[in-house]
């Protein structure tokens, strides 16, 4: 085996296999509060999609539609949450 066929290999085994982030939650302490959560931007157009939706710190990039979506289903649960929150005397968002 040749010099350049041994460093390939070695550098094939060196290779770092990252598991995809499936879950975040809240920090401890806000972090520049909201920009440090969260973010949207419209995408340029180098990307497929419409909408980069942002975080803590990981990017989505979803379709308009897709957006949308979670939009609606986003503020049905905020809704279902504030009624929770001041039943129990919290306030709400």
């Amino acid at each position: 085996m040749g010099k350049a066929s041994r460093l390939k290999a070695e550098r094939q085994q060196v290779k770092v296999i990252r598991e995809p982030i499936t879950e975040t939650h809240e920090p401890p302490q806000p972090q520049n509060w909201p920009d440090g959560h969260v973010g949207v931007a419209l995408t340029g157009d180098d990307q497929e999609e419409c909408i980069e939706v942002t975080i803590h710190g990981v990017r989505h990039y979803l379709h308009s539609t897709t957006a949308e979506e979670l939009s609606k289903m986003l503020r049905s649960r905020i809704d279902e949450w504030n009624e929770t929150a001041l039943a129990g005397g919290a306030p709400g968002v």
